[in-house]
C-alpha cells in the first residue's frame, strides 16, 4: 500500500532521515519507535505530504504522494496528532463535522448522502453523545482526544497516521484511545501508522515495529524481534529488563535503576 524508497530528508546541514526503504501493508499496524531527535516526525511529515523528501520516493497505491492534491490526500489519509484538536469554542458535533470538510464541493454540499447517519455511529462508538452539545474547550484532555480521533473517523480514510498521539493522557485514557483505535482498525481495515513513545503500548497494539536512531532505520519487524533488551539497550541507552506479558506474551519493558 505504502511503499518508501531510499527516502531521505536534509534541513540545511542536517539530515533528518537517511535512506529508509519501507513497505506497509493494507491493513497493517506499524509503530515507529526510537528516541527524541531520531527522524519519527519528520518521516511522518513525509508519508503525509506536508514535507517533500529530499531524495527517494514515498508511493501509495504506486503513486508518488507528491503527485496527489491536497483534497486527494485527506480523502485517503488522517493525521492525528499528539495535542489532537485546539480546546476552541465549537460544540463537539460541529467539531466532527469538520472531518467532512476533505468532502465538501465549492457550495459547502457533502458528496455523502448520509451524513447524520455516520456522525451518530461515531459517536455512539466514541460514547460522545452526552458530549454532542458542550463546547471543546470544556471538555478534559481525554474526552478532547476522543474527539479528536470523531473527526479523523468522520473523514473516512483509508490510512490513519497518530504522532505520539497519548503522550498527554493518563493510563486509562491511553488505553481506551489505543482500544478504540484497535476496534476501528478490525471493523474497517485501515492502515494504521503510530509514532509512540511507550514501547509496551507499542507491543501491545502494534502487528510490527520500525526502530529509528538519528535519522537511521535499525531495525524492522515484530514486536518480540524489535523489543529485545540489547536492542533497547544500544537504542536508547537505558539498562531495560523485558519479560512476556503475562496474557498476551508481548514483549513488556521494564527499567533498572542507573548510578549516574
Amino acid at each position: 500500500m505504502i511503499e518508501v524508497k531510499g527516502a531521505g530528508k536534509q534541513f540545511g546541514s542536517i539530515s533528518a532521515l537517511n535512506r529508509l526503504d519501507w513497505t506497509i501493508g493494507e491493513g497493517e499496524w506499524w509503530g515507529i519507535i526510537g528516541p527524541n531527535g531520531s527522524g519519527k516526525s519528520t518521516l511522518m511529515h513525509l508519508l503525509s505530504g506536508v514535507e517533500r523528501v529530499s531524495s527517494g520516493m514515498i508511493n501509495i497505491r504506486g503513486r508518488n504522494v507528491a503527485d496527489f492534491s491536497r483534497k486527494q490526500l485527506s480523502r485517503m489519509m488522517a493525521v492525528l496528532q499528539q495535542e489532537g484538536i485546539a480546546p476552541v469554542h465549537y460544540p463537539v458535533r460541529e467539531v466532527l463535522e469538520m472531518g467532512r470538510y476533505p468532502y465538501l464541493d465549492w457550495l459547502g454540499r457533502d458528496s455523502k448522502e448520509d451524513v447524520d447517519s455516520l456522525l451518530e455511529g461515531i459517536m455512539d462508538k466514541l460514547e460522545l453523545h452526552e458530549l454532542a452539545e458542550r463546547p471543546l474547550d470544556e471538555l478534559s484532555g481525554g474526552q478532547r482526544q476522543r474527539v479528536a480521533l470523531g473527526q479523523v473517523m468522520a473523514q473516512e480514510p483509508q490510512i490513519l497516521l497518530l504522532d505520539e498521539p497519548t503522550t498527554f493522557l493518563d493510563i486509562r485514557y491511553q488505553q481506551q484511545f489505543m482500544e478504540l483505535v484497535a476496534n476501528w482498525r478490525r471493523e474497517t481495515g485501515i492502515t494504521v501508522i503510530a509514532v509512540l513513545h511507550d514501547l509496551n503500548l507499542a507491543a501491545l497494539y502494534c502487528d510490527k515495529l520500525l526502530v529509528l536512531r538519528d535519522g537511521r532505520e535499525v531495525g524492522m519487524g515484530t514486536p518480540e524481534e524489535m523489543l529485545t533488551a540489547d536492542r533497547i539497550r544500544s537504542v536508547y541507552e537505558v539498562e531495560p529488563v523485558v519479560v512476556a506479558h503475562p496474557a498476551s506474551g508481548v514483549p513488556q519493558v521494564l527499567l533498572s535503576r542507573q548510578n549516574l
